[in-house]
């Protein structure tokens, strides 16, 4: 099975995340960053388009994933618009985002889409992680990791090793659910 992505960390997780699983999945990298649809809360829109793409430069089974960050204070926003939103403004950027605003909680999602074969119909699967935005801070991981910290936890992902982090998050709880 081919996982579509640019991403070496998400890589990482999953493959982590699939060795402590009973049916292990052997996945083959395909290094591409496929074209996104955009929309407000189209997370499963895009998961299934990018799967179908995925599928037909894999030749066969695929799967993808789409990760969101949504604001509570924010109505839900950046939502799936948080790539862009992390690469122009940073972990900085974003934790400033929430300054004036009294609720600091997020969620975490993760829509993961797996594609049997070209032209078929993906199956999505959807993980989430509640959790709240802090101040940043440094340590493994990458993206927003660093001002995420779930829902009774006292650390964000980036101060989490690799098994901590795939033990609570938003991509752990969809891949296992795909994997299951």
């Amino acid at each position: 099975i081919a996982f579509v992505t640019g991403n070496v960390m998400k890589q990482r997780e999953i493959n982590t995340i699939l060795a402590n699983h009973e049916s292990y999945v052997n996945l083959r990298i395909l290094d591409v960053d496929l074209p996104e649809i955009q929309g407000e809360y189209v997370d499963e829109a895009v998961a299934k388009n990018k799967a179908i793409q995925g599928a037909q430069l894999a030749g066969g089974a695929c799967v993808v994933e789409d990760t969101s960050l949504e604001f509570d204070a924010l109505g839900g926003m950046p939502g799936p618009f948080i790539k862009w939103f992390q690469d122009k403004l940073g972990s900085e950027g974003l934790y400033k985002i929430l300054i004036g605003y009294e609720d600091k909680s997020a969620t975490a999602v993760c829509t993961l889409a797996f594609c049997p074969y070209p032209h078929a119909d993906p199956i999505v699967f959807t993980g989430r992680c509640t959790g709240k935005i802090v101040e940043p801070v440094p340590g493994r991981g990458f993206g927003w990791d660093g001002i995420f910290v779930p829902t009774g936890e006292t650390e964000p992902f980036s101060c989490m090793d690799i098994e901590r982090k795939c033990q609570l998050s938003h991509r752990s709880k969809a891949v296992v659910q795909w994997a299951d």
